[in-house]
């Protein structure tokens, strides 16, 4: 079956800590507050949001039409105490013939430290090797991003290699490490 198959009919998940659901229009405030903050887009690829219609426009319409085709598998972070929309854990840049996906995520700066973003990606790292049956996993970071390599490594993700200069950030190329996971290790790693 396609991944597009499944991301229309994408599941929420539940940890002790966290709901992921997709996103809608009503989490446009708590999406701005972390996609307008200089310190979370400063190593992403994407530009510190300087307006709501502009987060909008850019990230929520975009993800909302994709849920239709099943070209959206973007899941909004809740934190259950306060049902905030914290970040966000996707799954992106999928390919149905050679069964991987790249993830990605984002988190308010607020919740950084504390093992959320890996609480997330373990999810959808089981959704992916589970119900996709995939077979890899990869992610990539800035060589500067110190915190999302400790989330892949802590989510048993391995250390591949750097991409030289292979993506332009703030109108600087930079350098991107590279992990990945595949299913047989993931299968392997004790809950």
């Amino acid at each position: 079956m396609y991944i597009e198959t499944h991301l229309k009919n994408m599941p929420t998940f539940e940890t002790d800590r966290l709901i992921l659901r997709k996103v809608t229009v009503s989490d446009l405030e708590d999406v701005f507050e972390f996609s307008s903050d200089p310190e979370v887009a400063k190593r992403m690829t994407w530009e510190k949001n300087d307006s709501k219609e502009e987060t909008l426009a850019n990230f929520l319409q975009p993800t909302l039409d994709g849920y239709n085709q099943g070209q959206s598998g973007v899941w909004a972070i809740v934190c259950k105490k306060n049902k905030k929309v914290i970040g966000t854990c996707s799954l992106v840049a999928w390919s149905n013939e050679h069964e991987k996906a790249e993830i990605g995520y984002v988190l308010n700066r607020n919740f950084w430290g504390d093992g959320i973003a890996t609480e997330a990606l373990q999810e959808v790292l089981t959704y992916a090797f589970g119900t996709l049956q995939l077979n890899r996993i990869e992610g990539g970071c800035d060589v500067d991003n110190i915190g999302s390599e400790k989330v892949m490594l802590k989510a048993g993700m391995s250390f591949e290699g750097v991409l030289r200069k292979n993506e332009r950030i703030k109108g600087e190329f930079r350098d991107t490490k590279i992990f990945s996971i595949l299913k047989s290790e993931f299968d392997s790693v004790p809950a």
